[in-house]
This record gives C-alpha cells, structure tokens and sequence, in this order.
C-alpha cells in the first residue's frame, strides 16, 4: 500500500510541473481476475503449479494524452486470488510423504496454514485511442515493477505422543520481478467529465517461492532443528481481469 501511496504522489507533483496539467485523466477500476495456465493448474508434479483461484483485481491509472490518439499511462495494479487449500495441502503431503507417512488415524494431528496470492505492480507505458464521436476504445501495453506477497505456506505434523514434530515452509514472504500488461477498455461519458469504463487486460509476471522442509525434535530441555530439505520454484502468474470503473477528467 505504500508503494501505491507514493505512486499517486508522484503523479500530483508531476501534475503540478507540467505545463498542460488540465490534459490529464484519471480512473479508478475493480473487477475478476481468472489465473490462467500453469497458474492454475493442479498438478503434483509440476513444480510450477500454482494452485490459484478466481480472485479480485483493483486498478489505479493516470494518462496524459500527447496527441490525438496516442497517450502515457502510469498504472497501479493490485490483485489477489485464493489458493485451493485441498490440493495445495495435498502437495504438500505428498512432499512429506518422502520422509514420513501419515496413516489415516493421525492425519488429524496435521496442520495447513496458507493464504491468498497477492501482489503490487507499478507500471507505465504507451496508450493507443480510438475516438467514436465521445465513446473511446483504448489499447494499452504497460510494464513495470511487481512485487509479490507470496502464499506463507506451512504444514505442520505435531502429535503429542512423539517428541518431535515435521515442518514445511516458506522462507520468504515477498519477491519482486518485472511484470507486463495488454489490454483494452471502452470509455463513454455518464456526466460532465466523468466516463464509465469497461476494461480486460491480460498480465504476466512471475514470484520465486523458496521453501524448507525440517524436523525438530524435543530432548528434554533441548531443542535440536535438522534440515531435511529445501528448495525453490518459479511459479508463472498469468491471469486475465475484467473491470469496470470511472474515468475523471480534468479538462
């Protein structure tokens, strides 16, 4: 959130200085996001698999236009999509099961603890417009900085009877990267400088989720961690969004 914040500074101050601030136009969208591919997939045994769900998409845009067709836009994206818990706990398990099995009876001494995908993108890039006498049909092509706040994944096998308990986690919790959107929307007026937009737009990015797999174990009043394993994946983030939202203008 602070990103944005300071994102939205810089477009006031750049108003400010510029000599034909009263060109500008602002929109403030929401909608779906649908993860598309690999991103979606729920597959065992591709690492890249992300598991992801339907989640919500919120955008925040400004454009000065340069000429009559053609414009700068500055973008602040922010999405989130739910991660199935069943089949991203079932990976997990299926990690586990490399070293320990869980028979039936134990399988409620588990635990799985893991939430949304989200991230922040700040991007900026060139803005091709269509002018139908006041109804405007815009293409638009951005890219930027993203950061993404990654699942904090961790399941957990604890059962009192043992003195020791299993671990998988994640190591980190965010991960920046550069991310990329194409789309297009469709502007017409509602009031005097107030349009209504209706916007799709695909994005790409991708986060590297590191995560480690350990044992601790209880000796009386000793605590003793034993790595069993570690790793990292790629994970592809590609979904596409549907949006709908308001268009200021300032002149």
């Amino acid at each position: 959130m602070q990103k944005i914040i300071a994102f939205l500074v810089f477009i006031v101050l750049y108003i400010n200085v510029y000599s034909q601030s009263d060109n500008w136009y602002f929109s403030f969208s929401m909608g779906g996001s649908r993860p598309l591919g690999t991103f979606s997939q729920k597959d065992f045994d591709n690492q890249k698999s992300g598991y992801a769900k339907n989640g919500f998409a919120l955008l925040l845009d400004a454009t000065y236009p340069v000429s009559d067709h053609l414009g700068l836009k500055g973008m602040a994206l922010m999405n989130t999509n739910p991660v199935d818990r069943s089949w991203f706990g079932s990976k997990l398990e299926t990690r586990m099961n490399v070293f320990y099995t869980v028979a039936d009876a134990d399988r409620e001494f588990l635990s799985l603890r893991v939430n949304s995908w989200m991230w922040n993108a700040l991007l900026i890039g060139p803005v091709y417009s269509l002018n139908f006498d006041r109804v405007f049909l815009d293409f638009q092509l951005l890219g930027g900085m993203n950061v993404t706040y990654l699942p904090q994944q961790k399941l957990k096998y604890e059962k009192s009877a043992n003195n020791w308990f299993y671990l998988d986690r994640n190591t980190s919790t965010t991960n920046v990267s550069y991310g990329v959107l194409a789309g297009t929307a469709l502007r017409f007026p509602v009031a005097d400088r107030l349009n209504l937009k209706i916007g799709i737009d695909y994005y790409h990015s991708k986060a590297l989720v590191k995560y480690e797999q350990i044992k601790v174990s209880k000796q009386g009043e000793t605590v003793i961690t034993e790595r069993l394993g570690n790793g990292n994946n790629t994970i592809p983030i590609d979904m596409i969004s549907g949006t709908i939202g308001f268009v200021y203008y300032l002149n």
